[in-house]
């Protein structure tokens, strides 16, 4: 009897042998396939919304800055302000030293009265009357010298004269026409001083008129740099009273916090997919997890440019964002990351990517349940866009359809299932 049950133990042994090995030898779907029905839990196929989206670094800045300049050096009599005070649009700034100027812009509009004052110049218009009175005593001396030299002709035929009286009667006439030349001359040349005089005053009026142009202009540019130009805040003062300005660096630097911008830095792999007017998530350390902030890509730089971080060299393109919505602690200044959604489609046929496989040839394809065989069928698919857990189905699934989820290497085509619910 005990030979009998050594002979089955034994015999139980080895049939166990046998089956371990054709399981460690790969061929356990031979042995159990026959009979084998997996549990496994499902999906159904269903429409919903997807998006693409590319991640992107950024910081956040004020959309409106103004930098103020004094482009006059003026002494700082007092400062109005301070740093980090917020200002409004037409409050003064501060007080600059600007008598100098005005007492110059004086100086000239008195100049200028002298010089229109001097254009009528009595002392001029006398000396060409003067010239002019000698011209026409000159005609007069002309006329009776050639009269006389006529008569002196007649009388020197009718031998009532001697040769030399004609001959003195001649020369008079020649004294005459020199003297009015002469008268001429003086006459030309005191009406062209006039002219010129007329000409050089003219012109030192109009520099003069320039110059108080000139001035006047200095002067109220220096007071608009002591208005405000728009509310925001005082970000930076390079000035101190006492001191005086400089015009390489701006006295105050105000900007606009109530409009913020993030500058975001978008890889080369990535920026062909993103485009102006997409919409953008904005997340950081400083943002409350219960905040969501959106913003708008607005511009998108023609010029990229090496980026050096911790991870080494990268080429990125700047890319401008609009903030739609700001949180009270969101600051210029702060880090963020951006979600711009290149792509949203809406109300279409998605398949969760937990369900997705790749065959040997990269093919996409999922396992579906025939309901009525309890077994599994292999289907091949074509997506889309891919979001984070879910991706379009272009072709090879339909709405109301049963996937297996998180399929396992055993679940092959013709697998018999069991559905958990």
């Amino acid at each position: 009897m005990k030979k009998v049950v050594t002979i089955i133990i034994v015999l139980a042994v080895l049939g166990g042998l046998v089956g371990l090995s054709y399981l460690i030898s790969g061929n356990a779907q031979k042995v159990f396939s026959s009979g084998t029905t997996y549990s496994v839990k499902t999906v159904e196929i269903g429409r919903d919304d997807i998006s693409s989206s590319v991640s992107a670094s950024g910081k956040v800045e004020e959309s409106d800055s103004f930098d103020i300049y004094v482009d006059n050096s003026a002494k700082v009599k007092k400062l109005l302000v301070e740093k980090y005070q917020k200002v409004t649009k037409g409050q003064q700034l501060m007080e600059l030293d600007i008598e100098n100027m005005e007492t110059e812009l004086e100086k000239l509009k008195i100049n200028k009265k002298v010089q229109e004052l001097s254009k009528i110049s009595p002392t001029v218009d006398a000396e060409i009357k003067r010239a002019e009175s000698a011209v026409k005593s000159a005609e007069q001396a002309l006329n009776d010298c050639e009269k006389k030299f006529e008569d002196s002709k007649k009388l020197f035929e009718a031998q009532a004269i001697s040769k030399s009286e004609l001959d003195m009667a001649e020369s008079a006439v020649k004294d005459a026409k020199t003297a009015l030349e002469n008268a001429k001359v003086s006459y030309d040349a005191a009406v062209e001083s006039k002219d010129v005089n007329k000409r050089v005053n003219e012109e030192n009026l109009n520099a003069t008129k320039l110059s108080i142009s000139d001035l006047e202009k200095r002067i109220n540019k220096t007071k608009e740099s002591m208005i405000c130009p728009f509310d925001g805040v005082i970000s930076e003062i390079n000035i101190q009273e006492g001191a005086y300005t400089s015009n390489v660096q701006p006295a105050f630097r105000i900007v606009n916090l109530d409009k913020l911008k993030v500058k975001a830095m978008v890889s080369e792999y990535n920026i062909k997919d993103v485009k102006v007017g997409q919409s953008v998530r904005i997340t950081g350390d400083a943002i409350d997890e219960d905040i969501e902030i959106f913003g708008v890509v607005e511009t998108i730089s023609p010029v990229a440019k090496s980026n050096i971080s911790s991870t080494g060299e990268e080429v990125v393109i700047e890319v401008g964002i609009s903030i739609d919505n700001t949180a009270a602690n969101l600051k210029a200044g702060l880090s963020v990351d951006c979600e711009i959604l290149t792509v949203e489609k809406k109300d279409i046929i998605v398949v969760p990517m937990g369900v997705l496989k790749t065959d040997k040839n990269g093919n996409e394809y999922v396992l579906l349940v025939d309901k009525e065989k309890g077994v599994l069928v292999q289907q091949n698919i074509k997506i889309g866009i891919i979001s984070d857990m879910n991706a379009e189905v272009l072709e090879g699934l339909k709405e109301g359809d049963i996937v297996v989820d998180d399929p396992q290497s055993f679940h092959k085509d013709g697998s018999k299932v069991k559905i958990i619910e």
